[in-house]
């Protein structure tokens, strides 16, 4: 039983980094991964990866609404 946990496990987390990565509706799989935390599939470790790549998608976006600084100031 807990080698398919594992197994489990592995193949979860790393289906939503890559989801999260990728950009595809990273609010849903953040959101995932907080349900995989509730039910024990997924630890706090797992979740602080999880929340470093969202939280590095959302810096990209928010870099790229930031205005560019004109060329004649």
């Amino acid at each position: 039983m807990a080698v398919k946990s594992k197994s489990r496990h592995d193949l979860t987390l790393r289906s939503i980094k890559r989801e999260i990565q990728a950009g595809r509706d990273v609010a849903y799989w953040l959101d995932k991964a907080y349900a995989h935390l509730d039910s024990g599939l997924f630890d706090e470790s797992d979740i602080a990866e999880v929340e470093e790549l969202a939280a590095a998608y959302y810096d990209g976006l928010d870099r790229a609404e930031e205005p560019t600084e004109q060329e004649g100031e």
